[in-house]
């Protein structure tokens, strides 16, 4: 792993106060959901640019501007620089080994004693939860029709503590089927569900841009490639 970009405890630890530290309107996400987040922007089927994915992590208001009462330009990159670094750890790790290690959090009870059974695992929920609001915002993976995508992010939406009906009646036959045993069985498999849905969108993307450059040359009066129905000079040819 490369020390330069892999973050530390103290780099998490560093994220969660900035992320706390940024002032209302906004409300931001805290290191667990940030992970699960990322997660659901690696997996895209296309690729997000980061003006896009990062306005979500501070709430529906956007991202906040520099300088404003409590909240410094110097806190403002700070934070950015902490988060292109885990998203880039992830990304590395996933892509090199097949692997990452997730944020999950430890469940203590009221003595301060790491819980066990299913009540390990609802750490998972914050950030299966971050990992949905990156579902919500960019749906492209899930509207993409990719075969082997809907039982995957079932897999991980077993662990969500807000279902509707229909997902709880597939939460119920995944625990029947494949009950998970322990909290590391449980991260293993959530890792495992995210290294797949990665492999499928890096696969339909790079299929996207093979299409895109073996496409011959359009002509400005032709039809636009994008089907838009328009003349490619009145359309994506406008430039």
């Amino acid at each position: 792993m490369n020390a330069k970009t892999a973050l530390s405890d103290e780099d998490i630890h560093e994220i969660d106060m900035l992320l706390a530290a940024v002032p209302a309107p906004f409300e931001t996400v805290d290191a667990v959901i940030l992970d699960g987040y990322l997660a659901g922007i690696i997996v895209q089927p296309v690729d997000i640019p980061p003006e896009d994915w990062i306005g979500p992590i501070f709430g529906t208001e956007g991202a906040p501007e520099p300088d404003i009462p409590g909240w410094t330009q110097a806190q403002h990159d700070r934070l950015l620089e902490l988060i292109f670094r885990r998203k880039a750890e992830m990304q590395r790790d996933i892509l090199e080994d097949g692997w990452f290690d997730p944020i999950i959090p430890m469940i203590e009870d009221d003595d301060g004693q790491a819980v066990e059974g299913e009540e390990a695992l609802q750490g998972l929920g914050y950030w299966a939860a971050g990992f949905e609001w990156a579902m919500a915002n960019f749906p492209h993976l899930e509207e993409a029709g990719l075969a082997g995508v809907p039982d995957l992010l079932d897999s991980i939406w077993r662990h969500l503590p807000e279902q509707d009906e229909t997902q709880q009646a597939i939460t119920k036959a995944l625990n029947e089927d494949h009950p998970l045993k322990g909290l590391d069985e449980a991260i293993e498999a959530l890792v495992f569900d995210v290294v797949d849905l990665t492999e499928i969108g890096m696969a339909e993307r790079l299929k996207v841009e093979t299409v895109v450059r073996d496409q011959p040359k359009v002509g400005r009066n032709d039809p636009c490639p994008c089907g838009s129905g328009r003349k490619y000079k009145q359309c994506h040819g406008a430039n």
